[in-house]
């Protein structure tokens, strides 16, 4: 369990003389909450997490308006910034706030999800480059060094009618996903599991995230994101539901083999990632198969979807006589 301490420091009125507390060793990440189609006039939620990656305790003041830590940066493809909100710009340069003192032990995360719309506002379609600066002492105060996260890419497409952005977003998904159950992520792999033993390929990619499991090799990530246009990427989505259910090509081949029998090793997750560990046996005319399957999970709509796995040779079992 992560330990978060909240210092008592809470509904506190900060001024510009407070005196720097935080030590260096915190560091910053940010990824979409939810994988969507998005337009200019969408809410496109962030998901922040701040870590401790050092020995010792760290701590950061955290505004209850997260504009006073985060500064989101947007660029496009050519460069261009788009710069913050009016609001936010305002309300940075206010030199009193509410905040809280986070302390975090060795190893803990803090997370929280921001709406990136109320910092950014785009109003033209394209491809857009994300980061976000996160202050520890907060915007106003001066001679610190902010937190700079990773980069996340961020498609707009161009506005449409109603009526066919319902299709498009009909299309992003599954049309059985009407169908799915909010299950833990160790009933998502056994769905999953079961699915195959059966031979029903429609339950058995219910759970799946088919885009994040082709982009899980870098160089087709690389490739889909940089060379494909939208119809390119659906294509290329529908060739691989279809050599996976072939058997076709080496890549993700131990994905679709049916197990003789399995068993869930171990299940870890937090609200949006998990962890399944399982163990597949294959069976064979003097020797039973053994491969341990580490299963990963995000939580998206409320829904848990596999989205990787790692597969482990184990030795091999003698059976029969």
């Amino acid at each position: 369990m992560l330990r978060k301490r909240l210092l008592p420091l809470l509904l506190t009125v900060f001024s510009l003389s407070a005196p720097a507390l935080f030590a260096q060793g915190l560091s910053v990440s940010i990824r979409l909450f939810n994988e969507d189609i998005y337009f200019p006039d969408s809410v496109i939620e962030i998901y922040v997490t701040i870590q401790n990656e050092t020995s010792s305790t760290q701590r950061f003041r955290l505004a209850d308006d997260r504009n006073h830590n985060l500064v989101f940066e947007a660029r496009t493809e050519g460069g261009t910034f788009l710069g913050p909100d009016r609001k936010v710009t305002t309300e940075a340069r206010l030199n009193q706030v509410y905040y809280r003192t986070v302390s975090l032990d060795s190893g803990d995360r803090f997370s929280f999800v921001e709406r990136l719309t109320d910092y950014v506002s785009f109003d033209d379609p394209g491809l857009y480059a994300l980061s976000v600066s996160f202050f520890p002492e907060m915007v106003m105060v001066q001679n610190q060094t902010p937190l700079r996260s990773n980069t996340i890419p961020i498609t707009i497409r161009p506005g449409e009618t109603p009526e066919r952005r319902a299709e498009q977003q009909f299309q992003a998904i599954a049309v059985t996903e009407l169908q799915r159950q909010q299950l833990a992520p160790d009933d998502t792999v056994r769905y999953m599991l079961e699915a195959r033993r059966q031979s029903n390929w429609d339950q058995f990619f219910l759970y799946l995230n088919l885009e994040k499991l082709y982009r899980q090799a870098p160089e087709r990530d690389r490739s889909f994101r940089r060379e494909m246009s939208e119809e390119e990427q659906r294509q290329t989505l529908d060739r691989y539901r279809e050599e996976l259910i072939a058997g076709a090509g080496p890549r993700d081949s131990s994905l679709t083999p049916v197990p003789d029998s399995y068993e869930i090793i171990r299940t870890t997750y937090t609200a949006v990632e998990g962890t399944v560990v399982a163990e597949l046996r294959f069976d064979f005319d003097r020797y039973r198969e053994r491969r341990r399957y580490q299963y990963f999970l995000e939580r998206r709509n409320g829904f848990w979807e596999i989205i990787g796995y790692d597969v482990t040779n184990l030795p091999n079992e003698a059976i029969g006589s």
